[in-house]
């Protein structure tokens, strides 16, 4: 690849973005439509946000996060909700005492000081309100006993237990632990790496010699496939990627697994990444994210002429595309926390 061929994206990139910026200040004018803009800094988002906070709907949902310090996803989800639920108000860090709905929204794995902060902060609410992501369960996935907790209810893991014979001869994947989008290499098996710990590799690899990964979204009972990602690579991620497809079904298993998997970590949103391994086709879980990315990748929104940040999991981000059996995203979404506040 040449330079100018590197460039390039580049180059959009930055076009698009300071596009983005202008529109913010520019989206009364005739030819402009503002629907194509999504959240950024500047006067449009701050018009809609103002109101937003005089938008009190049927459930009022409040995103706490604590961490990392300054916040940094949350404005944008509460952003997003207010824009396109049809019944659930959201607010960040305020109106705890009116909440239906307290959802924990901070950084993983959150540290003893903000987990403390994070209960007392539920204390100010309602006795009846109801909680995603609980403080107390907020790190269960980070926990060294997770994988062997959920392998004992019957989900598909890897290995993580290994001893003398596996030197040498195993492959595993060694994930730096307690922090969030863990470094990671691929190796023999050396025995115990300080800082790192050990999962059997799974080869997933299809008849075409890529391998695939699957991903889904979990959220209060609400199941959405999201993507399978393919690539030439071990480490199956977004910028080793050499396909992606968006619309995909999961079988009853799949999803009973992910129903599994909220029961046995006792956590209500995440997404989870697990591939079919290519010897026998099991689903093997392999990640589980509790703060994902929830903003859409440049590349898809510019696409679709759009402009400013924009919630990946909107159907608006995927014309003419079925993602499995489900209603439109922000419909299902309702339908959630209407479950969810019901069910308290």
């Amino acid at each position: 690849m040449n330079l100018v061929d590197e460039t390039r994206p580049v180059l959009c990139r930055a076009y698009w973005r300071m596009k983005s910026l202008a529109l913010q200040w520019s989206w009364f004018l005739p030819g402009i439509q503002p629907r194509h803009i999504g959240y950024d800094y500047g006067p449009l988002t701050w018009l809609k946000e103002r109101k937003h906070r005089h938008g009190r709907k049927q459930i009022h949902i409040c995103l706490l996060e604590y961490y990392p310090p300054g916040g940094k996803f949350g404005r944008f989800m509460s952003f997003w909700i207010n824009e396109r639920s049809l019944i659930c108000s959201a607010s960040l860090n305020d109106g705890m005492n009116d909440a239906d709905v307290f959802w924990i929204y901070s950084q993983d794995p959150i540290p003893s000081p903000i987990q403390k902060k994070l209960l007392r902060a539920l204390k100010k609410g309602k006795t009846d309100v109801a909680v995603i992501n609980h403080p107390l369960f907020y790190n269960a996935y980070h926990d060294v006993s997770s994988f062997q907790m959920m392998e004992k209810a019957g989900i598909g893991v890897p290995r993580t237990e290994f001893n003398e014979t596996d030197i040498g001869k195993t492959l595993v994947v060694y994930k730096m632990v307690d922090t969030q989008a863990c470094p990671k290499f691929l190796s023999p098996y050396k025995g115990v790496v300080d800082g790192y710990r050990a999962f059997e590799f799974i080869d997933s690899r299809a008849s075409n010699g890529l391998y695939v990964k699957y991903r889904a979204l979990y959220l209060a009972g609400f199941i959405l496939p999201e993507f399978i990602l393919y690539s030439d690579q071990w480490n199956v991620v977004w910028k080793t990627k050499k396909g992606i497809d968006y619309s995909f079904e999961m079988n009853e298993s799949e999803r009973e697994m992910i129903h599994r998997i909220s029961d046995v970590l006792q956590v209500q949103y995440f997404t989870v990444d697990y591939v079919r391994r290519g010897s026998d086709n099991a689903r093997i879980v392999t990640d589980i994210n509790v703060y994902p990315l929830p903003i859409a990748y440049t590349e898809i929104v510019q696409k679709l002429g759009y402009y400013g940040r924009w919630l990946r999991f909107d159907d608006a981000l995927h014309p003419g595309i079925q993602r499995g059996s489900h209603e439109d995203f922000w419909h299902s979404f309702d339908h959630a926390m209407e479950n969810l506040v019901r069910k308290r």
